[in-house]
């Protein structure tokens, strides 16, 4: 088993609130206060009964090296919050060592809840908090924030903390903006919407959108295709090429040369250093590889050219140029030719033939060949016809999810299930296994993952108690259907501290 924790296996770990009676905070690492989480709770099981929005929110100490956000969306659609209809769902996720937030919205809030009033949410009400240490007041202060914004009449406008009331200072006469359609009726609350100031002429809401896009979207190609992993973000080249200089551009045309189209302007412009970078990014990796690798094995170059070129394979459909279409033709073609080149026997100097998929069992252990026929690996075998000397090459399938086995080492090691042996009370934790078998030597393995005690209020009567048993189970019926289906197309922002 490798060191680095899978996906899967993370997202097993991590627990659902829904097996923890029908809660909505997962707080597997005990980062948050009890009380801050059985305050979250009360607050959250009542939007859900209203059929508002479903949220859970989970705290965790580490996911290893994976991305918050790549997690977050898993953990989304894997637990289907909020309801089947409205997809009303949100997952509010904290990874304390990565310092990193973020909201994952369903396609129903998406309107309510945009990715820009995601962000500024988290850079308001949760940052200031979380950078003092003080994770039960940045998490209680954005659910408080997410729920007066979704449940506010309208779906009010964000306004920012401790924002001055227009009601509290004399208005100045309104100056009429002539690129600004104006409203019948200007009220003091369209006056203080913190929206309809301008930085800028032509600086708006949409540019912010575009840019919060692209800044995204130019991170994932980044992490995928640089070649620089391991260095400080800020001393990475690339950070400056992807994010620095194009965003500065926009700033300065926005500014000095404005544009009636601008936002059209700022697209193209930002595509234009993604594509420059595509491209550059595939030409010099091309020269790399051909120079470092001409004095390797064909399948040495083979397993080489792969691995490289397997993070960006769904990158380059972004960008379809002629280069790259002509690059990625010549990179495939350069795959066949390195897998069924002529082998030359290092005995005796004579060719060697490969066998078909029939005849090269004979060849292969057991172990191997229930490798392929769970396509973890496949083999090809080369025979020389005048010596007998054998070949056997091994090619990983590099979206098997097959590990090695640790008992007999083939990669035939795989997730079967998952069960809960023991729920969670307000008394005690609950536990379960995450169960692999090998589909080779039938080597079992089971993983206990914790589930944290249901949270409750400490000083609650016995009567009180009661009551909320009561309370509780009425939920789990609101709570169970409204978290039923729900799912989310990566939605949200994320935030860094």
């Amino acid at each position: 088993m490798g060191c680095k924790q899978s996906k899967e296996k993370l997202i097993l770990n991590i627990p659902d609130p829904k097996t923890l009676n029908e809660s909505y905070v997962s707080n597997p690492d005990k980062i948050l206060a009890d009380e801050t989480v059985y305050t979250l709770n009360e607050k959250l099981r009542e939007l859900d009964q209203s059929g508002k929005a479903h949220i859970d929110v989970v705290f965790v100490k580490s996911i290893g090296d994976n991305v918050p956000k790549e997690i977050a969306t898993m953990l989304f659609n894997s637990w289907k919050i909020g309801d089947k209809k409205t997809n009303n769902g949100l997952l509010i996720f904290i990874v304390e060592d990565q310092h990193r937030i973020e909201f994952e919205t369903g396609y129903g809030l998406e309107g309510i809840l945009p990715d820009v009033t995601c962000y500024k949410i988290q850079q308001d009400y949760m940052i200031p908090y979380a950078k003092q240490n003080d994770y039960d007041s940045a998490v209680k202060k954005g659910v408080d924030a997410v729920i007066q914004h979704i449940t506010s009449e309208n779906n009010a406008i964000y306004q920012a903390p401790d924002s001055i009331s227009v009601a509290d200072v004399e208005a100045p006469p309104a100056i009429i903006d002539p690129g600004i359609s104006q409203p019948y009726d200007i009220t003091p609350q369209a006056l203080a919407a913190p929206v309809k100031q301008r930085v800028a002429p032509i600086f708006d809401f949409l540019s912010l959108i575009i840019l919060a896009i692209y800044i995204v979207f130019s991170s994932l190609v980044g992490q995928r295709l640089t070649a620089h992993k391991g260095i400080p973000r800020l001393k990475n080249p690339v950070i400056y090429f992807l994010w620095i200089a194009p965003v500065t551009l926009v700033i300065l045309l926005n500014i000095y040369l404005p544009f009636e189209w601008h936002n059209i302007r700022t697209i193209l412009i930002l595509y234009f250093f993604l594509w420059t970078y595509v491209n550059l990014h595939f030409y010099f990796l091309g020269r790399r590889l051909t120079a470092t690798l001409k004095d390797k094995t064909p399948h040495e170059q083979y397993l080489a050219w792969q691995s490289s070129h397997l993070p960006s394979q769904y990158i380059r459909k972004a960008f379809p140029t002629t280069f790259l279409r002509s690059y990625w033709n010549s990179y495939t073609e350069l795959l066949h030719t390195l897998r069924s080149s002529p082998m030359i026997c290092e005995k005796c100097s004579n060719k060697m033939i490969v066998l078909n998929e029939e005849k090269d069992d004979q060849y292969l252990l057991k172990g191997n060949i229930i490798e392929e026929q769970i396509d973890s690996i496949d083999y090809d075998v080369w025979v020389c016809r005048s010596c007998k000397t054998e070949l056997i090459l091994d090619y990983k399938n590099p979206e098997s999810k097959a590990q090695e086995c640790s008992k007999c080492h083939f990669h035939t090691f795989l997730y079967k299930r998952r069960a809960i042996h023991k729920a969670s009370t307000t008394e005690s934790e609950g536990f379960g296994y995450s169960y692999y078998l090998c589909e080779y030597c039938k080597y079992e393995e089971k993983i206990k993952f914790i589930i944290p005690k249901v949270a409750t209020s400490s000083g609650s009567s016995s009567s009180g108690s009661s009551s909320w048993s009561s309370s509780s189970s009425s939920s789990s019926s609101s709570s169970s259907s409204s978290s039923s289906g729900g799912s989310s197309g990566g939605g949200g922002a994320g935030s860094s501290w």
